[in-house]
Parts: structure tokens; sequence; C-alpha cells
């Protein structure tokens, strides 16, 4: 129960309430007394009277005396002589129709007595005490005459010839149906906002999410989009008084290493002239950490192979140190050029600076796009691939951020990916070294392509 959705609870809910109601139906229907007999309104007690009535009569006014019985609801007729089918319908009684017959004889002397049943079928679009059959009673009365009567047996309330409770049970399962089908409508808007609420946070960027549903459904999902708002804007306003920090410690650096350079060329100089340019590094990374965390605007890359192409020939590193192996087509992912860009610096950096080389290759993994960044590094330990994701962890634990770097390059590129609906994964490298895998989501026009 605790693994069901709340549509399935709610059918299950609604599927054991019909389930309980008609075992209580059937239920009462079996322990219900049966109803005492009352001689006053039973058939047979109503056919005596009858019988009794006309033998006491003159045959003239017999049929005054059977319009009167049939206007209080009691079907007879008169007839002149048996009819032929009558005498044979007898020998098809059964055992208690027989003994029935010998006990209206033995009620009503010994005059002509004969029963069977007839087929019914209701008419007409309501019918009232329709039966399954008609038994039709014959006894003979004074002056000659047969009298007819057809008596119901299994008394039924019928629409349109269907016992009316069927169409009860039909209705009361088209009524669930439409019950579950508004419960399905009414969490409809709950179900979308737990999928967006799940995607809230890739790129910290607000996701408008539809106000609909219920008015507390709507109360809740108002605050949700005023949340976002809020923490948005204290992202961007992190950004901009880092930034402000970061030009800021630029300028007061940039005159410190002026008035450093001016000092005799000693070996203090030299390494306070290291100084500044680990603290420029440091600065640089710390305020790159936290644009990536804005989703950057622009076009999405059209063609992956010819932006990573145009980015390598712009580092200048050199075909002995950076390699490229393109896929050979196109491929349109949902990234911008910028972000790819510092993407790319990252790994790249990071390959260069432990393995002393880099080998990029594309290609298509799990419906996405996906850029391999190998080198023949020592690569991470598996225990700690997802540790060095985190801001500032440094498998290198010296103090020299020459050998180990600030400790956020890779939680830069997870942070760019996350919000563009990319992944980043570490694999080992066969023959030794590290893969660092980018997936990249395709455009919607390559995914139909593909």
């Amino acid at each position: 129960m605790l693994k069901l959705g709340l549509v399935a609870r709610i059918i299950m809910i609604v599927a054991v309430a019909l389930f309980v109601i008609q075992l209580a139906a059937f239920a009462a229907a079996q322990l219900k007394p049966d109803t005492s007999f009352n001689p006053e309104i039973s058939p047979a007690m109503q056919v005596k009277s009858a019988i009794r009535l006309l033998d006491a009569i003159p045959p003239e006014a017999q049929p005054l005396a059977v319009r009167a019985l049939n206007a209080n609801g009691l079907a007879l007729r008169l007839i002149d002589t048996p009819q032929a089918e009558q005498t044979d319908g007898a020998s098809n009684l059964t055992l208690t129709d027989k003994l029935a017959r010998e006990f209206a004889t033995i009620a009503l002397g010994n005059r002509y007595f004969n029963m069977r049943s007839l087929s019914e079928k209701p008419q007409g679009w309501f019918s009232v005490g329709a039966s399954d059959r008609i038994m039709e009673v014959s006894i003979g009365v004074a002056g000659g005459k047969v009298a007819v009567f057809n008596l119901p047996d299994t008394p039924t309330v019928r629409l349109h010839g269907v016992p009316v409770g069927l169409i009860a049970g039909v209705l009361g399962m088209l009524v669930a149906v439409i019950a579950i089908a508004a419960v399905a409508r009414e969490t409809r808007p709950l179900t979308r906002l737990s999928r967006t609420v799940n995607s809230i946070g890739n790129g910290l960027q607000p996701v408008r999410i539809p106000e609909r549903g219920a008015c507390e459904l709507r109360l809740l999902i108002k605050a949700i989009n005023a949340m976002q708002l809020r923490i948005a804007a204290l992202v961007n306003n992190r950004t901009l008084i880092l930034g402000a920090i970061s030009h800021d410690l630029r300028t007061y650096l940039t005159r410190f290493r002026l008035r450093v350079e001016m000092m005799p060329d000693t070996p203090h100089r030299d390494r306070a002239i290291a100084d500044v340019e680990a603290m420029q590094r440091l600065i640089e990374d710390a305020l790159g950490f936290a644009r990536s965390t804005v989703v950057l605007d622009g076009k999405n890359i059209a063609d992956l192979d010819a932006a990573i192409c145009s980015h390598i020939a712009e580092r200048q590193d050199g075909s002995d140190l950076v390699a490229f192996s393109a896929l050979g087509q196109p491929l349109a992912v949902t990234v911008p050029q910028t972000a790819l860009v510092r993407v790319l610096d990252n790994l790249i950096d990071n390959a260069l600076r432990y393995g002393g080389c880099a080998e990029i290759e594309t290609g298509l993994r799990d419906g996405q796009a996906a850029i391999i960044v190998g080198d023949r590094g020592p690569g991470i330990p598996t225990e700690r691939r997802k540790e060095v994701l985190e801001p500032f962890v440094r498998l290198e634990e010296s103090r020299n951020r020459d050998l180990g770097g600030s400790g956020l390059g890779l939680a830069i590129v997870r942070q760019i990916l996350d919000a563009h609906g990319g992944a980043l994964c570490l694999e080992d490298r066969e023959g030794g070294g590290l893969n660092a895998v980018v997936l990249l989501p395709l455009a919607v026009s390559q995914r139909k392509a593909a």
C-alpha cells in the first residue's frame, strides 16, 4: 500500500467500497426473514375468494364481477370451455405443481382445475411487477364457465425489459469510473507539481508552475513559485557580491604585484609574485564556481564537433597535448557555447595537469550526446569519485595549488551540466587513466532524427 500512488489508492478504496456494498446487500438478502404469510393478500386466497364470489352470483352477473376483480389488480378472464393446450399442459407439471393442484382440488371441491407456466416478457419502457413467468390457473365455476387467473411468479421491476437491479449495478460501476476519472483529473496537477519540483535546483532558475487544481493545490503551487523567485534572488545576490569582491581584490593584487616587481631581484621577490598569481587564480576559480550556478543564456549548439574544434584551436595547446576524434556527423545539443567552453576548459586543464595530455572524442550514449575527455594520469579511486565533485575537494592533500588546483574544476563542470540537463561521469580508462564523460541532451529535432 505504501508503494501505491494517490490515484491507485483511490481506485483501490472505491473498489473495496463497491465490494463491501455488494457483500452487505447479499448478506442482508440472505439473512432477511421470509415475509410472513398473510392469508388476506396471498394469491391463493385471492383466487379462492374470487371463485367463491363467482359461484355465489348468477351467470349473467359474472362478467361484471370479473371486471370488478380486475380493477382491483387481479388478472382474470372467463372462458366457456377449457382450451386443448391447457389439458396438454397439465401433463408437464412438476411435482410441486401437482401438489398445488391436489391442494386446490381439496379446498375448492371436485371441479375442473389446471395450472401451467407461461413465459412472460415485460413490455414498454418501464414495467413494475413484471415477472419472468406467469402461472396460469384455470378453475371451473358455476354456470359451466372456466375462470382463468394469470398469477405473476418472481415479480421484478424492469426498465425497458432489463431488471432494475442490473441497471443499478451498471450505473454504480459507471459512477465509480466517472469518480475515478474525476479524481485522476484533480490529482494530475499534483503529479505535474512533483515532477517539476524534482527538477528545481539544477540551475537554480525559477521554473514557472501553472496554478491549476484545487484551491489548496493552487496555494501550494503559488508558494513554491514564490520560493523559487526568492532562491534565485539570493543566488544572484551572492554572485554579484563575489564578483564585486573579486573585482576589488584584483585591483589591489595588481597594485601589489607592480610594487613587488619594483623590488630588487631576490628569491623573496619571486616567491611573492608566485603567491600573488596563486591568489589571482583562486579568486578566478571562486568567481567561476559562483557563476556556474546561474544558467547562461545563449543559442544552443547546432554542431557539437565544430564547436569543440573551434575551442581547441583557440586554446592553442598543440596537437601533441590535445587530440580530438570527431564523430563525423553534426550533433545538436541544448547547451550554449559559453557553457560548453567552461566545461571543456576545466576538463582539459585537469587532463593536462594530471596526465600530461588530453584525448577528446564525441559520440552517442543512451540517447544523449557524449564528450569523452581522457587522460593517462593516476586516475581517481572509485570510492572518491563522488566526493571530488564537491567544491574545494582535492585529491592532492598538499597546500600547493599548482599540484592539486583549487578543488573547484569538477564542481564547476557538474554545476553547469546540472543547469542544462546534462551529467558528468568519471570512469576508468582502458589501459590506465581516467575518462571524464560529459552527457548532453540532444535537441528536439536531433532526437526525432535519431
